[in-house]
């Protein structure tokens, strides 16, 4: 069903039972997927790849251009998974160097206003409420939640299971499992809600509390952690070992 206010021009294929609505305009090599619904006013353009059954409302703008002086009009990218929602005014702006995708995952909520510049990479089931702003090379691993109007800069990392509070300035990397708040940020805990609602079992929430008291309360440096942890071989620490030494950034603590 494409409405006939709509403008489709270039190399467009779309899927079975897909929705265009009035005045969206698409543009350039673009892929939809079966049963998606495109809202009004909806603007596509560039190199772009949505998965099946997705829900884009009114006003989102998918491949804009990045933001990013050092772009030169390379072909770059935006790749977004399946069963999405992406809610009015939502921005995702395609990749910088030549080759490179801004990504999203599937079963991921973006509110109204969301902000993902280039290069961002969002894995699954995450939702970002209203007028949050993720800058270029940012990544945020599954099953996160961040709050509105939350700023984050370049190149952070939020790790998996993470909840993120309203209005937090995120300028270090976000430990997984834990809870972030505040301008600066801080650790606030665990995510003991989003972990009970993943179906964690009081013990396994238990030992993430004992890693979070370590690394966060204990008056240890980074290291000394770390170091502490090493000889653990559950699951879920190495989760946050693993993430630590990725770091580039450093760790909110």
């Amino acid at each position: 069903m494409i409405h006939n206010t709509a403008i489709i021009e270039g190399n467009v294929s779309l899927g079975k039972n897909v929705v265009i609505g009035p005045c969206a305009y698409l543009s350039g090599e673009i892929e939809i997927g079966d049963n998606t619904e495109i809202g009004h006013c909806v603007r596509i353009e560039g190199n772009v790849k949505i998965g099946k059954s997705n829900k884009i409302f009114h006003s989102a703008y998918i491949g804009a251009p990045p933001q990013d002086v050092a772009y030169q009009g390379a072909k770059t990218y935006v790749e977004i998974g399946n069963d999405n929602t992406l809610r009015e005014f939502v921005q995702i702006h395609r990749a910088t160097k030549e080759g490179t995708r801004t990504e999203v995952g599937s079963n991921c909520f973006l509110m109204g206003g969301v902000h993902l510049a280039h290069n961002v990479k969002l894995g699954n089931s995450i939702t970002i409420a209203n007028n949050t702003v993720l800058g270029g090379y940012v990544e945020v691993d599954d099953f996160t939640f961040i709050s509105g109007l939350c700023g984050f800069h370049q190149f952070v990392k939020v790790g998996k299971y993470v909840m993120i509070g309203g209005l937090a300035r995120i300028n270090k990397d976000c430990i997984p499992y834990m809870i972030i708040e505040g301008s600066p940020p801080r650790v606030a805990g665990i995510n003991v809600v989003g972990l009970r609602r993943r179906e964690f079992s009081s013990e396994r929430r238990q030992k993430i509390k004992e890693v979070y008291k370590l690394l966060c309360r204990s008056g240890k440096n980074v290291s000394q952690a770390v170091q502490e942890l090493e000889a653990n071989t559950d699951p879920d620490i190495t989760e946050i070992i693993n993430f630590i030494r990725s770091s580039d950034r450093g760790i909110i603590r």
